[in-house]
């Protein structure tokens, strides 16, 4: 590999920030853009796109193409993603910088060069603001590297790039997973199509049905309804003395209920020592437990991992006849009733009461055993692919500033 230089971004690209949001003054068609909160590192959150006017003369400064960076302005400045037409025609709002590299300059090196400078917080000079930070359009063509010939680049990206695909990969394999595991659930114990003696689907089939007044719908006659609470352990989270350091000195996971937007759950940011469970009311869940937040948004998850919680959590423990494979999508399923019942004004929340009335249905042992028989290992493979990306992370992480600076040649 030839001698790395030093560039700015300014010498090796062209970018502009995004147009400004003004109903009253912008012209044009309406078309999708991106906003901060829709960049992640490495990747776009597009469900929640929102459009806004643009002429046809602003297309060519503000809309996407194929390796543009895309980089925030403020939020946490300098957080990108390379855009690689997830969505035709896209543009990008005032919050973001559109960033397009010269020829000779990769923009996969340039992302983990970015990523890097954001781990070790180089960028942080180039922010402008007291309390909020931003970082301006003149700060990020400030920006100083260094880079090998492009042939360099594309070797060091190309390391970096094909663990974070084989991540993409297991997280698109996952989806489909719990999409399937879903499916079979619904079908087998929502519209209770489940293979009867003969192997057709039941209630479709003219199987027998009962109305029951806990549920207000029919449900396969001989099957019982009961509560959660009568059926499963629950447990509520606490929080350990944050006055007491040697509490948060431990191994064990400890989650707040924002981490429940994991699936599974297999890490968490806090840990606390085994004192802290005996001298808190936060309790230690077992790998299996499906745990619930219970404060604002309401999603359930389940723990691949031992683990304790915080007060806006609950966990439900499965036993031998009720698995987290019927659990969970059984939470899935309720969160919509759930959210009705959601009190307080500024903190809308549920209580653990609430979430051991929740009714359900209690089918044949025997019929369990045969759903698991289709479902186990889709949960199981679930689990085994959020490990083995915990592991490519970590790697990615570690190969990323040895690469970035040189410590590593590849050739």
């Amino acid at each position: 590999m030839t001698k790395w230089t030093r560039k700015r971004l300014a010498d090796i690209s062209d970018s502009c920030l995004g147009k400004m949001l003004d109903k009253e003054k912008n012209k044009g068609e309406y078309q999708p853009y991106l906003a901060n909160l829709n960049v992640q590192w490495g990747e776009f959150r597009l469900e929640s796109l929102q459009e806004m006017r643009f002429e046809e003369r602003e297309k060519e400064r503000y809309g996407l193409k194929y390796g543009d960076l895309v980089i925030c302005e403020g939020g946490e400045p300098g957080r990108c993603a390379i855009w690689r037409d997830e969505k035709p025609d896209m543009m990008v709002q005032k919050a973001l910088h559109r960033l397009r590299v010269h020829s000779g300059y990769s923009s996969d090196f340039l992302y983990y060069r970015m990523k890097l400078a954001g781990i070790n917080k180089e960028l942080d000079r180039h922010f402008i603001g007291s309390t909020i930070k931003h970082l301006t359009g003149v700060g990020l063509k400030d920006v100083e590297f260094e880079f090998p010939d492009l042939r360099g680049q594309k070797l060091v990206a190309g390391i970096l790039r094909s663990l974070d695909e084989k991540i993409e990969l297991n997280n698109k394999i996952n989806a489909e997973l719990e999409v399937m595991a879903k499916l079979i659930y619904d079908y087998w114990f929502v519209q209770f199509d489940f293979p009867d003696a003969n192997g057709k689907p039941y209630k479709s089939a003219g199987g027998e049905m009962v109305y029951s007044e806990d549920l207000k719908r029919e449900i396969p006659a001989g099957w019982d309804v009961n509560k959660i609470g009568d059926l499963l352990h629950s447990e509520l989270g606490g929080t350990p003395s944050t006055k007491v350091n040697e509490y948060w000195q431990g191994e064990i996971p400890w989650l707040d209920s924002g981490e429940i937007a994991n699936f599974p759950i297999i890490e968490s940011e806090k840990h606390i020592s085994q004192k802290a469970i005996s001298n808190s009311a936060t309790t230690l869940m077992p790998k299996g437990s499906c745990a619930l937040s219970i404060t604002r948004h309401l999603r359930p998850s389940i723990l691949g991992v031992n683990a304790c919680a915080n007060q806006s959590v609950v966990g439900i423990f499965e036993n031998e006849e009720l698995k987290h494979s019927f659990i969970y999508p059984y939470l899935v399923n309720e969160i919509p009733r759930l959210m009705t019942l959601r009190t307080g004004a500024q903190q809308p929340h549920i209580n653990k009461g609430i979430v051991d009335a929740s009714p359900i249905v209690s089918p044949p042992n025997k019929l369990l055993k045969v759903y698991y028989g289709k479902v186990d290992s889709m949960y199981n493979q679930i689990s085994n692919n959020a490990f083995q990306n915990k592991e490519l992370t970590e790697l990615r992480d570690w190969l990323l500033p040895m690469l970035m600076n040189g410590q590593v040649t590849v050739s």
